[in-house]
């Protein structure tokens, strides 16, 4: 198991006590607690704040050293891109180095959006990203199905960047990974689970952070279809890393310690 990283995107949901956390925990202990039952972590508030050294040095701190971190790239670099891309990068390799220096930044997650289209443009755009972040080590979430194509697939190869296996309703322009064979890049299988909720997906959300549309709880069944794709990984020699995204209710947290039993057995 030390060898397959497992975990949620994000830990800091009061609604997870009683759920995951114990009823009487402070919210300032959850990382802290959070570390005692799974490896790795998806710090996701990344995406909205530009994170600092400063904090994440706390994140090492509060996690007594003993989590792998994936995370989020800021939203300026995936959603919001300007012409002054590259000094955000900057900033944001400054925050996340004291990680990557202690060997325990396990990804840059770019989660594009469905809107980033498989355009000349884009392309060269994302090709100058990954070549500004030479050195970390990257996974690639795509939103639209444009880029699930062999030519990206071996472009992302070349550069040791991963592609982010997707688990995702299956719908029009989505790029579940399981419908269309997503293979793994660079040295990394990063595996990325949002649950199946297809009639939230696009429905109006007023929740944070547009929760609604993760609100999901795997079956053990359909759990059980994970193992082979994470197998598969480790045959390959690609170290595993498994993030459940389907957070609302605390059912990334209870799908996450069936995995781990799963990987187990």
């Amino acid at each position: 198991m030390t060898d397959i990283l497992i975990g949620t995107s994000g830990y800091d949901y009061p609604e997870w006590k009683g759920v995951f956390y114990p009823e009487d925990l402070p919210r300032k202990d959850f990382l802290s607690y959070y570390a005692t039952q799974f490896n790795t972590v998806e710090l996701n508030n990344t995406f909205y704040n530009m994170p600092t050294a400063e904090r994440m040095q706390n994140f090492y701190d509060r996690s007594g050293g003993n989590l792998f971190f994936s995370i989020k790239a800021n939203r300026l670099l995936t959603h919001d891109i300007d012409r002054n891309w590259q000094t955000v990068a900057e900033d944001f390799k400054n925050a996340v180095q004291p990680l990557n220096d202690k060997g325990l930044l396990s990804a840059v997650l770019f989660q594009l959006p469905q809107s980033f289209h498989y355009t000349k443009e884009n392309r060269f755009y994302l090709s100058s990203l990954l070549q500004n972040f030479e050195g970390f080590p990257g996974a690639i979430e795509f939103r639209h199905r444009e880029w699930i194509k062999e030519s990206v697939f071996e472009g992302l190869d070349k550069r040791g960047t991963g592609i982010v296996f997707c688990d995702m309703p299956q719908l029009k322009n989505l790029p579940d990974g399981q419908t269309f064979a997503t293979p793994f890049t660079g040295n990394t299988a990063y595996i990325r689970l949002h649950g199946r909720n297809a009639d939230a997906w696009y429905a109006k959300d007023d929740s944070p952070n547009g929760s609604s549309r993760y609100d999901y709880e795997y079956s053990e069944s359909e759990l059980k279809e994970f193992v082979p794709v994470i197998k598969a990984a480790i045959v390959e020699g690609k170290r595993p890393q498994v993030f459940f995204n389907n957070h609302p209710k605390g059912n990334g947290a209870k799908n996450a310690k069936a995995m781990m039993e799963m990987m187990r057995e």
